[in-house]
């Protein structure tokens, strides 16, 4: 089920720039309630499931997903993903059938919002997926906590924009 809504969502944007991105997106939309649900734990680029990131290699190996490596710097690559042709073929097979057509759905409502985080500045995300895992109540102690986490001023303006985000898809409890 979690690979089929992992491919689905990458299939929907076409590409997506980087596993981080990756990362905060789904776990953004994990907090919305979307059934691509992971575990995450707090790391370097804020929240990061291990679980997601061995998914995304079993896409691969399977040749569902395609990743192209891009040299960033010396030592550091940023993996592009893609549904690859022979990926898309199975996914619109597997739609075909009656559980296709429900796991479909069920991803469905999340596609927009997918798309909208593949979208956003990267900074953003990755500062707004730390808001929201630092949240617990108070979104204020959430900002200061992940101002400290990533030592950005707390005044910050993409900061600012990040808890906006964050408070998108994150209910107060």
């Amino acid at each position: 089920m979690k690979d089929y809504w992992l491919a689905k969502l990458i299939s929907c944007v076409g590409e997506v720039d980087s596993r981080k991105r990756l990362q905060k997106a789904v776990y953004l939309l994990q907090l919305k309630g979307s059934p691509l649900a992971c575990d995450h734990i707090l790391h370097y680029y804020g929240p990061y499931s291990f679980e997601l990131a061995s998914l995304i290699d079993q896409l691969n190996g399977a040749g569902i997903v395609g990743e192209t490596p891009e040299p960033l710097a010396p030592g550091v690559i940023r993996y592009r993903s893609a549904v690859t042709e022979t990926g898309k073929k199975a996914l619109d097979k597997f739609e075909q059938t009656d559980r296709g057509r429900q796991l479909h759905a069920e991803i469905e409502p999340f596609i927009k919002q997918f798309k909208d985080l593949n979208d956003e500045d990267p900074w953003v995300l990755e500062l707004a997926a730390t808001v929201a895992f630092y949240h617990e109540g108070k979104w204020g102690e959430a900002q200061k906590r992940t101002a400290s986490f990533k030592k950005v001023p707390l005044n910050d303006k993409k900061l600012k924009q990040a808890v906006e985000l964050a408070r998108r898809f994150k209910q107060s409890v």
